[in-house]
């Protein structure tokens, strides 16, 4: 096993400075010698380097409390918790439910037992709607073709450009029937293209193309009701393409990915020194032509003017949606500077009749009857006593819809034993790390040490080195006599305790850990619905509010330095500033330093020291050679 800290070769593996002779002449042990007088720093800077490694572990342990504590918190302490024991919500045992598939429901906190019948759902809400009346991009359409150009083209070889419709690519071969099929007049263009075109896509019915083909006033046309079409070139063929009077990428819709300026779109739209203005409900935007359609939209969305906009390559038309449904005049869209919402088919012209740009459709109020009283609401989400009911469907004329109220504790039950469970690991781990007894044969390895050991044995050692570093540690001490404290108390407000939910404490050997009886804990939850979430979320004395208030004042990660929880400060928690500013740390990084200061005096004596045998061994060779030469005299005379 590994050698005993004390020794000579457990502060460091090797000397750290090796200058000089070492015993040639005077045969001495020169480097046992200089570490054995050098002995005393070398143990200094492995004690050291022992507590760095003793900080380390200790802000290790504190994190994975802090860790423990923060999980419990944000499992049944945070706002946005399902399991939130601060919320009223949590505690509400009524359950709606109905087995009609034309609405949804659930309750709130106000909910009662009872029963609820909708019925004359006649109208749904709906949020007013504008549309454009006509498609806002130009139609596919070419320029004027160059039909000679294109037959005199197709000789030995045939001619192909690609036609995509959405998601679907076919290749448009243009060959020597095809030829023979326009004539030389080329009056046949339209029904030859026509058959090319038919025989790649199909037919909706018999004789009704997919595509439809047209040729007015020699230029050639594809269209196809809610789809879009893009003509391109196959193999980089732009030739055929111009021939036919199209560019490569030519679409009959528009790429939201595109400035406004390069948008195909069927109406000018008249920018002002480049610029755009318009109002949607009184709100103002201002886009430049080189703003890009996505743009347009995302401002527009992202706004306080209450409408989502929209654009679809199905229909080729703008739509904005009021936010809000219900009656009334929701959308009102002007164009200030230039015509762009009127290019998008969203605004009408004074110079132009009303609805030849944009067609209106006006939200709608719902309009029902909640036992047997008539209501009419702007929004499909309506609430009546503690319950929310979401209509999904209109009724028929004496179809009526029953809700029903029941009380059920078991989600509540359920919870509230989890949270027991969970507070009891809780206190068990804090408990566990303070009644640990440490080892004090087991000390941090020097790395001489590890040296002589194997993984194995390093892992085994390292292990029961651990065991007791938080021994009677106050901190932990503090935090759990504080819960412990609190969750035997009552709220006032509440005017109950755990003990009358038949939540009591395990007993002095189990250290404030809870355990539950229950057949009391259902008899609490069935009559005292309203004191238990009392006592749980009064504002100052709710049990889960002094809860979060305790584990906040340990492990809180926000604030600035000596605003934290107590362990943050002491030892700071991962991908957080603590990180490096809390007590441990610091002290770790002065001890590091302090080691480095005796690294370098440590190299300063092993020198001095090899300085003193090396001219130990000079000076014995002298006197060898001195020697030599004197019994050499001697033998000479």
């Amino acid at each position: 096993m590994a050698t005993s800290v004390n020794s000579s070769t457990s502060a460091l593996s090797s000397l750290s400075a090796k200058t000089g002779m070492a015993g040639l002449v005077s045969g001495l042990d020169t480097e046992s010698l200089v570490e054995s007088l050098t002995n005393s720093s070398r143990s200094k800077i492995a004690k050291k380097q022992q507590s760095v490694q003793k900080m380390e572990w200790k802000q290790t342990a504190y994190r994975s409390v802090s860790k423990a504590l923060k999980e419990f918190q944000s499992k049944y302490l945070d706002i946005l918790s399902t399991t939130n024991f601060r919320s009223a919500s949590l505690y509400n045992t009524v359950k709606a439910s109905t087995a009609s598939t034309k609405i949804s429901v659930s309750t709130t906190s106000a909910a009662t037992t009872g029963n609820i019948e909708v019925s004359n759902i006649t109208q749904l809400a709906t949020s007013q709607t504008i549309t454009g009346v006509d498609g806002a991009s130009k139609a596919l359409t070419g320029n004027a073709a160059n039909v000679s150009d294109l037959l005199n083209s197709i000789g030995g070889t045939s001619k192909s450009f690609l036609l995509k419709m959405d998601g679907t690519v076919r290749t448009i071969t243009l060959d020597q029937e095809f030829k023979n099929s326009v004539g030389v007049d080329g009056t046949g263009l339209e029904a030859a293209l026509q058959n090319k075109i038919t025989a790649a896509f199909g037919e909706k019915s018999a004789g009704v193309p997919v595509v439809d083909v047209s040729f007015t006033d020699g230029k050639i046309g594809f269209s196809s009701s809610g789809a879009q079409l893009t003509v391109s070139a196959l193999n980089s063929d732009t030739a055929t393409l111009t021939q036919l009077g199209f560019t490569d990428g030519q679409t009959d819709r528009l790429n939201t990915n595109k400035t406004i300026a390069d948008l195909p779109l069927l109406k000018d739209t008249n920018a002002v020194n480049g610029e755009y203005k318009f109002t949607i409900n009184g709100k103002n935007f201002s886009f430049i032509t080189t703003d890009s359609l996505s743009s347009v939209i995302s401002k527009v969305n992202a706004s306080d003017a209450g409408v989502t906009m929209s654009y679809s390559t199905i229909t080729d038309k703008f739509t904005l949606t009021a936010k809000e449904s219900g009656a009334g005049d929701n959308i009102v869209v002007n164009d200030t500077s230039g015509t762009l919402m009127n290019a998008f088919g969203l605004a009408d012209l004074s110079t132009e009749p009303v609805g030849t740009s944009a067609k209106s459709e006006a939200g709608k109020n719902a309009i029902l009857e909640v036992n047997g009283q008539s209501i009419v609401r702007t929004s499909n989400s309506i609430e009546v006593n503690g319950v929310k009911i979401q209509l999904l469907e209109k009724t028929a004329a004496d179809e009526k819809l029953t809700i029903t109220m029941s009380e059920d504790t078991t989600s509540l039950k359920d919870t509230i034993k989890s949270f027991v469970t969970d507070y009891n690991n809780m206190i068990s781990m804090m408990n566990g790390l303070v009644k640990e007894n440490a080892d004090s044969d087991y000390a941090p390895l020097t790395d001489a040490q590890k040296e002589e050991m194997t993984e194995k044995e390093i892992e085994a050692w390292e292990t029961k080195a651990k065991v007791g570093l938080l021994q009677g540690d106050s901190v932990l001490k503090g935090i759990t006599s504080k819960m412990q404290s609190m969750m035997y108390g009552s709220a006032v407000s509440g005017g109950i305790t755990l003990f009358n939910m038949g939540i009591t404490s395990s007993g002095y050997a189990e250290n404030g850990k809870l355990k539950i009886d229950e057949e009391k804990l259902d008899e609490a939850l069935a009559s005292k619905g309203t004191e238990i979430k009392e006592l749980f979320t009064a504002s100052t004395t709710g049990l889960a509010n002094q809860l979060n208030s305790i584990i906040d004042g340990a492990a809180k990660t926000t604030g600035v330095k000596g605003s934290r929880g107590s362990l943050i400060e002491l030892a700071g928690y991962e991908s957080t500033l603590s990180n490096t500013e809390n007590s441990i740390t610091e002290k770790i990084t002065k001890t590091n330093k302090s080691i480095t200061s005796l690294k370098t005096k440590l190299k300063t004596e092993e020198t001095y020291y090899w300085n003193k045998f090396s001219a130990l061994e000079t000076a014995l060779q002298q006197l060898n050679t001195q020697s030599s030469m004197i019994t050499s005299f001697g033998s000479s005379s």
